[in-house]
């Protein structure tokens, strides 16, 4: 669990490290459309961790229904 909230840690502090450089280019510099990149990319990155995690839960409660019956 520790790992988890460290990860996300380091994460955000990238994230408003990236965001404090990049904010004074946001007001019509190509800054905002690599912000924009950037997070798009992260995104899809994260739909396609969620959609991992929820087949593996599921794999999970499978193997547990197995277990059990």
């Amino acid at each position: 669990m520790s790992n988890v909230l460290s990860l996300r840690l380091a994460r955000e502090r990238a994230w408003q490290s990236a965001l404090n450089s990049e904010a004074t280019e946001l007001d019509g510099g190509s800054g905002g459309s690599l912000l924009l990149r950037r997070l798009e990319a992260e995104n899809a990155q994260l739909r396609g961790s969620v959609v991992e995690l929820a087949l593996q839960i599921q794999a999970l409660r499978d193997a547990a229904r197995a277990l059990t019956a």
